[in-house]
C-alpha cells in the first residue's frame, strides 16, 4: 500500500455547538416541473427528465411515476427508494424523513404521520404511479414552500405544472470568493515525478525525508501504512540521497525538528521511542514511552515516572517529574505537576511562574500566554513575570500573532484585541470562536492566524448540518478565501481547480502561477514543495508518483 501524507490542512473540530435554526444560511431556489399527459415529456426548470412510461390521467388526476418525480425533485439515490411487492409499499428515504407510499391501503406516511391523499395510487407498466395533486402536501411536509395555485392544469395543452420553492443550505452569506485568473506555467521540477519513493516529507532548508514501503500492494493515494521494513532516505533539494536508514527495526520515523528524527525502534530490550540525528546517530536513547519534537534545543520525553526534558546529547537536563509538558516557547515551557497544578519553567527546570491559581494555561506567544481562571470559566493573559496583564474576562481567547488575538466575551461577542486588551475589531457573533488549522503541539508549524466558528443548523427538511464560518483579522471570509489563505506560503498556495480536477498554485490575488496538474500538493517551504500524482499501472493496480517542485518566485 502507498501512504498518503496529509496534504490538506485539517480544520479544528469544535465541540459543544448549540443547535440553531439559522435563516441566514437558507436560500430559496424556485423550481418549475411540467408533465404532459399522453407523453413521456417531463421537465424540471425547462430541462427534460428521463421518463420511459407515458403520463396519463385517471379519475381526473394526472398520474406520474413515483421514481421519476423523486429523482427530479429530490435527487434520491436509487438505494433510498425501496419497493416491497408483497406488501405493495414504496419506501423513500430523504434526509431525516421516511416516506411510505402504501398502495394497498392508499395511504402516504411521513415518519409514521398520515398525509392527505387525493385519488388512488396504483402500479402500471411496472411503475408506481401517484396522483400529481398529492405532491403539494408531500413537498411541504419535507421543507419545500408551496402556495395555493402552485399546481395547475391546462386542458388545452394537457400540461400539468408544479411550482415549488426548495430551501437549501448556503453558508456562504454572499461572501466574496477568490477570482481565479490566468492559466499558470508548467512546474519546474527539482526532483521529477517518479515511483521511486512512496512518501516524501519536507524537513526545511531544502531537505526531505523519503520513504519506500517494502512488499506492499500498490493502491494509490488515500491509504496509510507503516512497516518496520520501510527504507528511509535523507534527500537534498536535487534528490541526491545523503543518508539511508535501513536497519529493519524502526516502526516509524518522522521529523523531530532541529535536524533530528523521532524514531520508534525495536531493540534487544524491547520497543522504545527515541531520536536520531540526520547522520543516523542516536541523540535520545530508545527507552522512553514518548518523545516530542525538539524546541529551543530541548525535547520533552516521558516514561513511567513522568515527563521531563533532554538535550541534543540525550542527557536529562530537567528530571522526569511532571505529569505532562509542552514544548518550549519564548524560553519557557508549560508543565503540569503531579498535584495537577501548572507552572512555567526555564531551561534549567526552575519554576519561573507558579500558575497554580489557574485551571489551564497555554504556551507563550509574542510575550503573552493565555490562562484560564480557577473555575475554568474565564480566560485572560499573563506576561513572562506572571503578571495578569489582560484580566480573565473572556470565555475563550487564542494566542497572539502580529500583536493581536481573538477573544470571546461574556456576551458571546467575538473581538480582535491587542496586547493591552483593547478591542480592535468586532469579528463575529457566535457562541465559540477557535483557531483554524493551528496545531500548537508542532512548534515549527506556520500559523495562519485565522479563526472559525461551528454551528449546528436545523434544516427545513428536518435534517441538520454542521456549518463552519471562517474569519481573519478583517472579519468574516468565504471558505474559498480561507482555503487559499491557509495554504499561502512564500507567495503561493496549493489550490484545487474544479475544471481540471487537479491542484496547482495560485498567488494571493488568485492568479494561477503554476498550472493545475497534481492530485496532491503541499505548501512551499524554503523554496520547495512536495507534489504527487496517482497513476494506473498496466496490470490495473494503482501507484503514486512523488516529486519536488521549485517556487518560481525564489
Amino acid at each position: 500500500m502507498k501512504k498518503l501524507v496529509c496534504m490538506a490542512l485539517s480544520a479544528a473540530l469544535l465541540a459543544g455547538s448549540v443547535p440553531a435554526y439559522a435563516a441566514d444560511y437558507i436560500t430559496k431556489v424556485p423550481h418549475t416541473f411540467t408533465a404532459r399527459v399522453g407523453t413521456t415529456e417531463f421537465t424540471k426548470d425547462g430541462a427534460a427528465q428521463p421518463l420511459d412510461v407515458a403520463i396519463y390521467t385517471k379519475n381526473g388526476y394526472t398520474m406520474l411515476p413515483l421514481r421519476t418525480f423523486m429523482n427530479a425533485v429530490l435527487q434520491i439515490h436509487p438505494k433510498n427508494m425501496i419497493w416491497d411487492g408483497k406488501k405493495q409499499t414504496a419506501t423513500v428515504l430523504y434526509g431525516a424523513y421516511i416516506l411510505i407510499f402504501d398502495l394497498k391501503n392508499n395511504t402516504i406516511l411521513k415518519n409514521g404521520e398520515a398525509l392527505p391523499v387525493w385519488g388512488k395510487m396504483e402500479v402500471k407498466d411496472g411503475r408506481v404511479f401517484v396522483p400529481l395533486r398529492n405532491w403539494s402536501g408531500i413537498l411541504q411536509s419535507i421543507g419545500y414552500l408551496m402556495e395555493e395555485g402552485d399546481i395547475t392544469w391546462d386542458s388545452t395543452t394537457k400540461l400539468a405544472t408544479v411550482r415549488a420553492v426548495e430551501q437549501k443550505l448556503d453558508p456562504s452569506n454572499g461572501l466574496e470568493k477568490p477570482t481565479l485568473s490566468g492559466k499558470g506555467a508548467q512546474a519546474s521540477y527539482a526532483v521529477a515525478l517518479s515511483t521511486q519513493y512512496d512518501e516524501i516529507e519536507p524537513l526545511g532548508d531544502g531537505y526531505f525525508l523519503a520513504q519506500k514501503y517494502m512488499g506492499e500492494t500498490n493502491i494509490g493515494l488515500g491509504q496509510t501504512v507503516g512497516s518496520d521494513r520501510n527504507v528511509r532516505y535523507l534527500l537534498d533539494h536535487k534528490g541526491t540521497v545523503l543518508q539511508t536508514y535501513n536497519n529493519g527495526t524502526d516502526n516509524y520515523m518522522e521529523d523531530g525538528g532541529e535536524r533530528t528524527f523521532l524514531v520508534g525502534r525495536n531493540t534487544e530490550n524491547g520497543f522504545g521511542n527515541g531520536a536520531i540525528d540526520w547522520e543516523g546517530k542516536t541523540v535520545i536513547p530508545f527507552i522512553y514511552n514518548s518523545v516530542e519534537p525538539f524546541s529551543e534545543g530541548l525535547a520533552a520525553v516521558s516514561d513511567k515516572n513522568g515527563t521531563g526534558f533532554v538535550n541534543r546529547n540525550g542527557e536529562v537536563v530537567i528530571p522526569l517529574q511532571f505529569e505532562e509538558a509542552k514544548p518550549f516557547s519564548d524560553g519557557l515551557a508549560v508543565v503540569k505537576k503531579k498535584d495537577g497544578t501548572y507552572a512555567y519553567i526555564d531551561k534549567t527546570g526552575k519554576i519561573v511562574i507558579d500558575a497554580a491559581n489557574y485551571r489551564h494555561v497555554e504556551s507563550f506567544s509574542e510575550g503573552l500566554a493565555m490562562v484560564r481562571s480557577s473555575d475554568a470559566r474565564r480566560a485572560g493573559f499573563i506576561d513572562q513575570t506572571g503578571k495578569e496583564v489582560i484580566p480573565c474576562q473572556y470565555r475563550w481567547a487564542g494566542y497572539f500573532r502580529n500583536g493581536a488575538t481573538y477573544a470571546s466575551d461574556a456576551e458571546g461577542k467575538n473581538w480582535l484585541i491587542d496586547k493591552a486588551g483593547k478591542k480592535l475589531k468586532r469579528i463575529a457573533d457566535a457562541e465559540y470562536l477557535v483557531y483554524a488549522d493551528d496545531d500548537r503541539t508542532k512548534p515549527n508549524q506556520q500559523k495562519n492566524g485565522m479563526a472559525m466558528t461551528e454551528e449546528i443548523v436545523n434544516l427545513p427538511d428536518g435534517d441538520h448540518e454542521h456549518v463552519r464560518r471562517y474569519f481573519d483579522e478583517t472579519g468574516e471570509i468565504s471558505y474559498e478565501t480561507y482555503r487559499l489563505k491557509k495554504g499561502l506560503s512564500e507567495g503561493l498556495a496549493p489550490y484545487w481547480d474544479a475544471t481540471a480536477k487537479k491542484y496547482g498554485y495560485v498567488n494571493e490575488s488568485g492568479t494561477w502561477v503554476i498550472a493545475p496538474a497534481f492530485d496532491a500538493a503541499e505548501r512551499f517551504q524554503d523554496g520547495y514543495a512536495v507534489v504527487a500524482n496517482e497513476i494506473k499501472l498496466a496490470d490495473g493496480t494503482k501507484d503514486v508518483e512523488w516529486g519536488i517542485i521549485q517556487n518560481p518566485n525564489r
